[in-house]
């Protein structure tokens, strides 16, 4: 991996993170069948080994706010442990946010993809050096590889097929 690139992390990896932190650590067993990729100890830090070796991570805002949605179907009990989690891995990662204003996304890719993955592809569009999204996402995998942006499923991550 070039270490000069930048990885922009989609919802579904970092909620992946969040999840299995849950299950091994918290002991939340009831969440481990949400679990699809992140499913062994070897899975994880193929996963925290991938997102080390980019010197810059970043998200949008837009993807916090989806993660909110995804805390909020848990259960109420353990609401303040899901942020914690979440705060904890975007420190861990050194994980910065940008804003990515409505008026800056293009309407046709508004309309198909939806304001997050639009988010996520403007930023892209902006970086310098060869951004990477890591994803779950195949809609978006597949639009980043038509517009030739670096794109990467978090299956090939976790289990080694990249």
């Amino acid at each position: 991996m070039d270490h000069t690139s930048i990885l922009i992390v989609d919802t579904g990896p970092i909620w992946e993170l969040v999840l299995y932190r849950a299950v091994n650590q918290l002991h939340f067993e009831s969440l481990r069948r949400k679990l699809t990729y992140l499913v062994s100890p070897e899975a994880y830090q193929n996963c925290g080994n991938y997102v080390s070796s980019f010197r810059q991570r970043t998200t949008s805002a837009s993807v916090v706010a989806e993660l909110n949605n995804h805390i909020a179907k848990t259960e109420k009990k353990g609401y303040r442990q899901f942020w914690t989690i979440v705060r904890d891995e975007f420190e861990r990662m050194g994980m910065d946010e940008q804003v990515v204003r409505l008026l800056d996304l293009d309407l046709e890719l508004l309309i198909r993809f939806g304001p997050i993955d639009v988010s996520l592809l403007e930023m892209a569009r902006r970086a310098v050096n060869r951004p990477v999204i890591l994803t779950l996402d195949t809609k978006l995998d597949a639009e980043c590889k038509r517009a030739q942006v670096g794109s990467e499923m978090l299956s090939q991550v976790c289990f080694g097929t990249r």
